[in-house]
This record gives C-alpha cells, sequence and structure tokens, in this order.
C-alpha cells in the first residue's frame, strides 16, 4: 500500500514554501485551540463563568459567549479536511 504522507518540501518552488508554511501554521493554531480550550474549560469548571470572566477581563455574559465560541471553533478545527491537510501533509 502506498503511503498517505506527502511530503512538501520548502525548495520546490515559492508555492511549495507557502503551502508548507500554512500546513505548519495551522498545524499550530489547531493545537493552540486545543490548549486554550483545555484551560477554559478548568476555569469554567461547572459553570464557573465568573472566574472565567475574571481570567479574560470580559463581563460573565462575554466569558460564556467566548468559551461557546471558542468551542465551535475549535470543533471547526478538527474538521475532517483540516485533519486530512495537517495529517497527510504535516
Amino acid at each position: 500500500m502506498a503511503s498517505a504522507h506527502i511530503e512538501i518540501p520548502t525548495t520546490a518552488s515559492r508555492l511549495s514554501m507557502e503551502v508548507r508554511s500554512f500546513v505548519d501554521s495551522l498545524r499550530r493554531i489547531v493545537n493552540e485551540a486545543g490548549d486554550i480550550k483545555a484551560i477554559m474549560d478548568q476555569v469554567a469548571m461547572g459553570g464557573d463563568w465568573n472566574a472565567l470572566a475574571t481570567k479574560l477581563g470580559v463581563t460573565v455574559e462575554e466569558a460564556q459567549a467566548v468559551y461557546n465560541l471558542m468551542g465551535s471553533v475549535k470543533g471547526e478545527l478538527e474538521g475532517t479536511f483540516i485533519t486530512q491537510l495537517t495529517a497527510r501533509c504535516g
């Protein structure tokens, strides 16, 4: 069976360099989103929006909104095509 991995060198062309940089940046963003969401989960454990609001420097309502948005963004970043791109070309 052929490997599913696609090695994109940075030396082939400007486009290959940009694609390689994009994949590397995307992988960092996916990991960063997971780390931030894990911290937010710990801070807001049990629905403690006051604690999260304090850590974020926003109102309680804004803290809950940011938490929900972060969860949604993290979910989108774990979508099929992003996962495939970072796995196959990462």
